[in-house]
């Protein structure tokens, strides 16, 4: 999930609960794939120990929520709108 806040963007893997800060919305969304590779990668060969918590935590409620609600309200566009509820050609007589 990309989000313009404050004048930049913040990028959040909610599976992850990782969060990154950048100023467009490209850079937020490649920083954030590079964190969630080194955070992956760390768990699994440096934290070994702790990897089955580091890779099950989530993001608070709060983040989930907006995430999901996000989703569905641009699902929901496609659903709600004119051309997708009449998809055949109307002609002007």
């Amino acid at each position: 999930m990309v989000l313009k806040r404050r004048g930049c963007w913040v990028a959040i893997c909610v599976d992850l609960d990782l969060a990154v800060q950048a100023d467009t919305h490209a850079q937020a969304k490649k920083l954030l794939s590079e964190q969630m590779r080194s955070y992956v990668e760390d768990s699994l060969t440096v934290d070994v120990e702790h990897a089955p918590h580091l890779l099950t935590r989530k993001a608070p409620l709060a983040y989930i929520a907006m995430y999901y609600g996000i989703k569905w309200l641009n699902r929901a566009k496609g659903w709600l709108s004119y051309e997708a509820a009449l998809p055949l050609a109307v002609s002007r007589a």
